[in-house]
């Protein structure tokens, strides 16, 4: 193991499971052992910091034999130019007598401060404040914009983000920064601390936790002259999976202070932590949205997802992974382009003829919605071309599917199978729909659908 340079959606895989002969069972956690083990022993008790340096891990995702952080050793990380979270696969044991440390950074100045691996940056404070970024990134202005996840960041005088993502923590997401705090005195200090980090620990065997794992929230600087600050970042995500999970540690995912720091029930929202294992012993301190259960998906497997994307508009490509708005649009269509326009939406893992939406919202007039079908290809691969009556000048164009939920399965004889028998249910029900809305080049939002019609943003 070399300490520096140390090994979503990037590489996946759909982990099953199987019995074994122990006293518990026993989940596979798909790892390959190609990172060997992290073996920490030998700066046992040195009160040393060891940090990973992601960048040889593109994708966040590690492979190791096992895991040894033992007491008095911090392991921290600098994240990869992708920001990705962290992802251990072990094939046997991880023991953490140590420290995790996936926490924000506090903000000391006017400038909204780093998240941890996976989490998002705060907003930069002063006269002219921005939003902590992420989902649920802290408003900008005024007096201690709190950034949210889990659960929502104080209101103390400027309305917290929103909470976002699932007690699952599918797909894994770190917590968000807070906002830039504006300034009425000297200018330049009240920026937002970053979000805590995401991490998911998944062991074939035991994961053992008598340290602690930390994905905290950074702090948003504050100035004392003018009573104003900048937000807390909110807490990050830990999910650990195992066949047993024992330990009297502390995993801690609390959002950061801001505003007056000397006011502590001011923070930003918790982050959330998940325990899917079979085995649960653990009687240490959890500080988080916290749920528990067992369901097997670790990082959902390739392929096997329902998506849609917007391919080409009046016979133009749509370039992937574009941010597209009004004045710098991702397709310019011809002003001598007759309508009807084809719109062509390529789906995946989406049941033939499905009904397919395209919704054009025009700067200005009415919305134009069109409904066709993707009737051409198979269940794996298709495509929907809807002829659409596009209104002229700039605007914003939708596409969206509805679809039952289905995940690949070769061992009962079924092609797909409901998440409910993957345990990927909520509060009792199973999800029975999925809702896709994509713009071009953009990515896709994701809804799941219980069979009562309760709504579940991924």
């Amino acid at each position: 193991m070399k300490p520096g340079t140390l090994k979503t959606v990037a590489i996946m895989l759909c982990v099953t499971l199987w019995l074994a002969a122990s006293s518990w069972a026993q989940v596979n956690s798909g790892s390959n052992g190609s990172d060997g083990a992290l073996d920490l022993s030998a700066y046992a008790g040195q009160n040393t910091n060891i940090v990973i340096n992601m960048a040889d891990h593109p994708d966040g995702i590690y492979q190791y034999t096992s895991v040894n952080i033992p007491a008095g050793v911090t392991v921290s990380f600098f994240p990869n130019a992708n920001n990705t979270p962290v992802v251990w696969l072990v094939q046997s044991n991880c023991l953490i007598n140590g420290t995790v440390d996936l926490s924000g950074q506090s903000a000391t100045d006017a400038i909204g401060r780093l998240g941890g691996p996976g989490g998002f940056q705060g907003g930069n404070g002063g006269n002219f404040p921005s939003m902590g970024m992420g989902p649920g990134g802290g408003r900008a202005g005024g007096y201690s914009p709190f950034a949210s996840y889990g659960t929502l960041g104080s209101d103390a005088g400027v309305q917290p983000g929103d909470i976002y993502g699932n007690q699952f923590i599918v797909p894994l997401i770190g917590g968000s920064g807070g906002g830039g705090g504006s300034t009425y005195g000297p200018p330049g200090v009240c920026g937002g601390g970053g979000g805590g980090g995401a991490i998911l620990i998944a062991a074939s065997s035991e994961i053992q936790v008598n340290g602690a794992i930390f994905s905290r929230g950074g702090n948003g600087n504050y100035i004392w002259s003018n009573g104003i600050g900048g937000g807390g970042g909110s807490g990050g995500a830990v999910r650990l999976v195992a066949s047993r999970l024992i330990g009297t540690g502390s995993i801690d995912c609390a959002g950061g202070l801001g505003g007056r720091p000397d006011i502590a029930m001011w923070r930003a929202g918790l982050g959330r932590i998940r325990f899917d294992v079979f085995e649960l012993s653990f009687g240490g301190n959890v500080n988080g949205a916290f749920t528990s259960g067992y369901q097997p998906i670790i990082i959902p497997a390739p392929g096997q997802l329902a998506q849609l994307a917007i391919t080409s508009l009046a016979g133009i490509a749509v370039p992937s992974n574009t941010v597209s708005t009004l004045l710098n649009p991702a397709v310019v269509i011809p002003g001598q382009q007759a309508n009807p326009i084809p719109v062509v939406v390529q789906c995946s893992n989406i049941p033939l003829n499905t009904t397919i939406t395209v919704q054009v919202n025009p700067a200005s007039g009415a919305t134009v919605t069109t409904v066709g079908m993707n009737n051409f290809g198979t269940q794996a691969s298709s495509t929907a071309t809807i002829n659409v009556d596009m209104p002229r000048g700039g605007g914003v164009i939708y596409a969206k599917a509805l679809a039952p939920i289905g995940i690949a399965s070769a061992d009962n004889g079924q092609k797909y199978q409901s998440y409910a028998k993957t345990g990927l249910t909520v509060g009792g029900e199973r999800f029975a729909k999925i809702e896709l809305t994509v713009t071009p080049g953009g990515r896709q939002k994701v809804v799941f659908l219980t069979a009562s019609g309760k709504r579940y943003p991924l």
